[in-house]
């Protein structure tokens, strides 16, 4: 489902423009978020959609998350990470919760976790990984824990991702408004500590509004 653009932490410039409401959306994948300018064992966020999503297409998605690692970022550049989140998939505005996983190798693994998540509602979502066994990974969130998962080479490799997300199938428009609170990253130890610098992604459409350890990300 959700193929995060991490390629952009290898030091590609967010766009920080904005697109004409007038003008078509480009097919594709876009990004509103923050990624974190330094290597972390883990990151945490209280996500909520603010208004329902509306998304056109039938393989259209949005989603809001947090997540590690990226496409071409595993062992030998496979795709290799760990998100998790609030996803709406094409022709509904129905939340869901849901984590993905991509191993060396391996297609991706999405896992539904909770449906009908209304907007408004706030889960507190976290990957981390285990302070006592390096490259193994778990996803925290109000459905309990998942894993562990083995990610290998990804012990302090990655530098975390709080973002919306938006795979637009044809060139209207989709629509998602996300809240992300308390944003914090994880030391080696299990310990957690706010994310105050970061990086912006913003694509055009888009807009983020950031206060200290959070932020709102909408498309419109």
């Amino acid at each position: 489902m959700t193929r995060a653009r991490i390629a952009l932490l290898a030091g590609a410039l967010a766009l920080t423009v904005f697109a004409p409401s007038a003008l078509a959306c480009p097919k594709g994948y876009s990004y509103t978020g923050l990624y974190s300018q330094s290597k972390a064992s883990g990151i945490a966020a209280t996500i909520s959609a603010l208004d329902r999503p509306a998304v056109f297409g039938s393989t259209s998605h949005v989603a809001g998350w947090v997540g590690v690692g990226g496409p071409g970022l595993g062992p030998g550049d496979t795709d290799e990470w760990l998100q998790v989140g609030l996803a709406t998939f094409g022709d509904s505005s129905e939340s869901r919760l849901y984590y993905e996983l991509a191993q060396p190798g391996r297609s991706p693994e999405y896992v539904e976790l909770a449906s009908g998540i209304r907007p408004g509602r706030k889960l507190r979502v976290a990957v981390l990984e285990l302070p006592f066994a390096r490259g193994f990974w778990i996803v925290v969130s109000s459905a309990g824990i998942a894993g562990p998962f083995y990610l290998p080479h990804s012990h302090r490799a990655w530098a975390p991702v709080a973002t919306a997300e938006s795979y637009a199938e044809t060139t209207r428009c989709n629509r998602y408004a996300y809240g992300f609170g308390g944003v914090q990253l994880a030391r080696p130890d299990g310990s957690w500590a706010a994310m105050r610098r970061a990086s912006t992604l913003e694509d055009p459409g888009s807009r983020l509004r950031r206060h200290g350890a959070a932020f709102s990300a909408t498309a419109t």
